[in-house]
């Protein structure tokens, strides 16, 4: 793993939020009381985050609140499933670089998210693995 890159959830993409919850509540999964339920106006979705019964990764269930959001796209392409890995970091600006160096391009500037508690956060793209969400979180 890059240094300095620390796992911290996957983000899922889901119509419905209240039944993609009601489900992972089956496997064992319940919400994580430190990161309450948000909309993001930016990206025009709610997000919640679930924590499983182990130490594994939280999931960051993304639903659309628009017909244009940014999830919309990915669920009518493959459905709902994860989409993105989020990852805390110490520096944003030393982990962008890392990856890249390791040719993943940039998405978008580092901008606040509601998610996070207007923590920075910036997306990135690998052609051969997909979408890396750097949150900073030192």
């Amino acid at each position: 793993m890059l240094p300095g890159l620390k796992p911290h959830h996957i983000g899922w993409a889901v119509a419905d939020v209240e039944s993609a919850t009601a489900l992972f509540s089956g496997l064992g999964y319940t919400l994580e009381a430190s990161l309450p339920d948000r909309t993001d106006p930016n990206f025009q979705v709610t997000l919640r985050f679930l924590r499983p019964a182990n130490e594994g990764l939280l999931i960051e269930l993304v639903a659309p609140t628009a017909p244009g959001s940014s999830v919309s796209a990915i669920l009518k392409r493959s459905g709902p499933g994860p989409y993105h890995l989020g990852f805390r970091v110490d520096d944003l600006d030393a982990a962008g670089a890392q990856l890249a160096q390791r040719g993943f391009l940039p998405l978008s500037q580092p901008h606040s998210a509601p998610a996070f508690a207007g923590r920075l956060i910036r997306f990135w793209r690998s052609p051969a693995i997909g979408l890396i969400e750097l949150i900073l979180w030192p």
